[in-house]
C-alpha cells in the first residue's frame, strides 16, 4: 500500500512538473526573457551616461534601489539630478517590463483555463463521437434522448457546438444527467470551428441551427447547409443529419448526398392532414416514434446470410425468434460514399465486363436509405439492406 501511495505522489510530481512546463511555453517564456534583456540594456547604458557613477554608485545599487522604489519603499541613496533621472528611467522601465510579463503569464494561465474548461485538448482525442451544431429550446431533451436509444454512448462522446449565451448554457452545465457533455461555444460554420471538435473522427454530425440574431428560416437553413458541405468535405465517412426548415434547402441537401434530411413541415403538414380522416392519428404517429414505452420504430442491419432469401422467411424469423414485428426493408442502408465504393471495389475484381458496366450503372441510379415499406413475400433481401422494425428499444 505503501508503495502505491509513492507512486501516486510521484506521478502527481511529475504531472505538477508538465503543467508548470506547459504554462511556461504557454506564457511566452522567450518573449519574456527577451524583455528582461532589453530592460538591462537599456538601464545600463542610461547608467553609463549618468553621473551616477561619479558618486560611488554601481548599475547593482541602481537596480536595488528602484526594486525597493517599485516595492513601496521610499528610501533615497542620491540627491544628484543624473541619478534621480537614471532612478526614474530604470523604474518606468521595470513598470513596464513588470506589467508585461504579469500579462503574458495571466493571459496564458486564463487561456489555459478556458481551453481546460471547453475540452479542446480531449477533443482532439475522441473517436466515434457524436457532434450536435446548433442550440434549440429542447436541447437536454434532445441530448437525453439520443443517450436513451444509443445505450452504449456515454455523455462525454457528445459535443455541442453553439453560439448561445452563457445563461442558457449554464442549465446544462447544472444539470446531473448531462455531467461531462462537451460545450464548444463558436460558429458551427468556420472550419476551424469543426476541427476543434475533431468532426474528422466524428461518426454522426447532427445539425440542427440555430436562430442567432433573429435570422429567418432561409438564413438558418443557408448555415445548416454551409455546415453539412464543411463536415463532408472534412470526412465524408460520417453520417450527416441535418435539420431544414424550407423545402429548397431539403433538395440541396438531397442532392449533395446528406444521409438524412429532416424537413419538419412535412412530418407535421402530413399528421394534420390524416388527422382529419382519423381520429387518433397523432397518437399512433407519436408511439411509432417513442412515446415513453421503451417501443418504437428502429433500424438495425440484416445479417449477411439473409441476403439472397426471401422477406417473408425474415419477418418469420424475427415475429418467432425476437417477438418483434418487421415493417419493411430499407435498400442501400449507410453512408452513400461507402456503399458505391464497396460496390465498385467488387466490380474491379470481376473479368466479366458486361458485369462491371451493369454494376457500374447500378452505382450511378442508386439512391441510398430508400425505404420499401411491407414488400410481398417473394422479395429477395439485397445486399446493404437493414430492417425496419417495431419493437423494444435496445
Amino acid at each position: 500500500m505503501g508503495k502505491n501511495i509513492s507512486n501516486d505522489n510521484k506521478r502527481k510530481t511529475e504531472e505538477g512538473r508538465k503543467s508548470l512546463i506547459q504554462v511556461i511555453r504557454d506564457s511566452h517564456a522567450g518573449t519574456i526573457l527577451l524583455i528582461l534583456i532589453l530592460v538591462l540594456v537599456v538601464c545600463y547604458a542610461c547608467y553609463i551616461y549618468s553621473d551616477a557613477r561619479e558618486n560611488g554608485l554601481s548599475f547593482f545599487d541602481v537596480i536595488i534601489y528602484n526594486l525597493l522604489a517599485l516595492a513601496g519603499n521610499d528610501y533615497e541613496f542620491t540627491d544628484t539630478p543624473g541619478g534621480r533621472i537614471l532612478g526614474l528611467i530604470v523604474l518606468s522601465l521595470g513598470v513596464v517590463a513588470l506589467s508585461t510579463i504579469t500579462g503574458y503569464i495571466s493571459s496564458a494561465l486564463v487561456a489555459r483555463k478556458l481551453n481546460a474548461e471547453r475540452g479542446i485538448k480531449k477533443m482532439q482525442n475522441m473517436k466515434e463521437h457524436i457532434i450536435i451544431c446548433g442550440y434549440k429550446n429542447d436541447i437536454k431533451s434532445l441530448i437525453t434522448g439520443i443517450l436513451r436509444k444509443n445505450r452504449n454512448l456515454s455523455v462525454s462522446d457528445i459535443i455541442l457546438i453553439t453560439a448561445e449565451e452563457d445563461v442558457k448554457l449554464q442549465t446544462l452545465r447544472d444539470d446531473d444527467r448531462l455531467k461531462g457533455l462537451i460545450i464548444l461555444k463558436g460558429d458551427f460554420t468556420e472550419e476551424q470551428t469543426l476541427k476543434n471538435a475533431n468532426v474528422a473522427k466524428a461518426a454522426k454530425v447532427l445539425i440542427i441551427g440555430e436562430n442567432g440574431e433573429g435570422l429567418d428560416e432561409e438564413l438558418i437553413d443557408s448555415r445548416v447547409f454551409v455546415t453539412a458541405l464543411l463536415v463532408r468535405n472534412l470526412n465524408s465517412k460520417c453520417h450527416i443529419c441535418a435539420q431544414v426548415r424550407t423545402e429548397r434547402y431539403r433538395n440541396y441537401l438531397e442532392a449533395q448526398g446528406c444521409a438524412e434530411v429532416i424537413y419538419t413541415d412535412e412530418y407535421t403538414r402530413y399528421i394534420l392532414t390524416t388527422s382529419t380522416n382519423y381520429s387518433g392519428m397523432s397518437k399512433v404517429m407519436s408511439s411509432f416514434l417513442d412515446n415513453g414505452d421503451g417501443i418504437s420504430v428502429q433500424l438495425e442491419p440484416v445479417p449477411e446470410e439473409w441476403v439472397g432469401r426471401k422477406y417473408c422467411e425474415l419477418f418469420d424469423w424475427y415475429k418467432t425468434e425476437k417477438n418483434i414485428l418487421l415493417l419493411g426493408m430499407l435498400e442501400n442502408m449507410g453512408v452513400e460514399k461507402e456503399i458505391k465504393h464497396s460496390i465498385l471495389s467488387e466490380a474491379q475484381k470481376s473479368t466479366n465486363y458486361g458485369e462491371i458496366i451493369q454494376k457500374l450503372r447500378t452505382v450511378k441510379d442508386m439512391e441510398t436509405n430508400e425505404p420499401r415499406l411491407n414488400p410481398g413475400d417473394d422479395y429477395v433481401i439485397p445486399v446493404n439492406a437493414g430492417a425496419i422494425i417495431l419493437g423494444e428499444e435496445r
